[in-house]
């Protein structure tokens, strides 16, 4: 943790004035003083929880149960990357010696070609006027007047 109780009380004590005077313009002593203390209860946790956050951001790391300092960590910072891959390279390769890497499926042995899926794209009915221009100006002209 960073720092000490000493950040914490100072925090609580801003919290209790802060409070204490936005609680007093509008109460009671006595309801100001409570509402301070618990202003001041809260500015403290909120501090404790402060130095706990940056400390664990800030501290050393360790590592194999050995701790190292922040220039060695410097030095190792980026030189290590887990990265776990599917194990699907077998593959890539059996259809690149073949020369068969297109995803089209063409060109490919009749074994390993796709089945079909059954997709077909939508193809919605055109609409079609079957009224005549005029006569459809009659019904609007009509349905204007009522």
């Amino acid at each position: 943790m960073i720092g000490n109780y000493r950040i914490n009380l100072g925090a609580g004590i801003v919290g209790f004035v802060l409070t204490f005077f936005v609680a007093f313009s509008s109460n009671v002593l006595t309801t100001s003083l409570i509402r301070g203390l618990i202003g001041f209860a809260a500015w403290y946790v909120l501090a404790y929880g402060l130095r706990w956050g940056l400390g664990l951001l800030l501290s050393p790391r360790i590592e194999n149960g050995s701790t190292y300092d922040s220039a060695s960590a410097q030095d190792l910072r980026g030189s290590q990357v887990d990265i776990k891959l599917e194990d699907d390279g077998q593959e890539l390769n059996e259809l690149l010696k073949n020369g068969q890497s297109d995803s089209t499926g063409e060109g490919l042995p009749p074994s390993e070609t796709k089945a079909p899926t059954g997709f077909a794209p939508l193809d919605p009915p055109k609409l079609v006027r079957t009224k005549d221009p005029e006569e459809l100006a009659q019904a609007v002209r009509h349905l204007t007047e009522k």
